[in-house]
């Protein structure tokens, strides 16, 4: 891998997993992957509904890692469930939907069901895509990832 002065990390192919799991779902999205070190979040990675395009985040999946497990050993198989949910949000067929409801709701409360559904949506993909992993890792990090969701707290 080669870090680039715009902090894309150019890969040629795309890590195994990465095409594997892109292959499977048979997803025409885009996929970039960038170093994100110069950022202030551990966000592993987002979906771009304009752009139709997945942008991984390889230090906030290290850290992810560093934080749940105390060690990227797993990595791999965590990169597989934080790509596997992207794709999830890339081929939800309700997202446009969502998103725009999303967008139009004024309630808090309705706003946190919306997101809520939109996240969902992506981890029930994730499941299906990754059908032979691990299902106590993939409830574990599904569980983590939707528990801001739960709480009382209407951001």
């Amino acid at each position: 891998m080669k870090v680039t002065s715009s902090s894309i990390i150019e890969t040629d192919p795309l890590p195994a997993v990465i095409k594997r799991l892109l292959d499977l779902s048979g997803s025409t999205v885009a996929v970039e992957i960038h170093k994100s070190a110069d950022r202030q979040t551990i966000v592993g990675g987002k979906y771009s509904l304009a752009q139709h395009k997945i942008t991984l985040y390889w230090d906030g999946i290290q850290e992810q890692c560093r934080i749940l497990y105390g060690s990227l050993k797993p990595f791999d198989q965590h990169l597989a469930a934080v790509f596997a949910h992207e794709l999830g949000h890339a081929e939800d067929t309700q997202l446009k939907g969502l998103a725009d409801q999303l967008d139009e709701t004024v309630d808090l409360l309705q706003k946190k069901r919306i997101a809520l559904r939109i996240e969902t949506n992506a981890w029930h993909y994730a499941n299906r895509l990754l059908q032979d992993a691990d299902n106590e890792f993939l409830q574990f990090l599904m569980h983590m990832s939707l528990e801001p969701y739960h709480t009382r707290e209407v951001a």
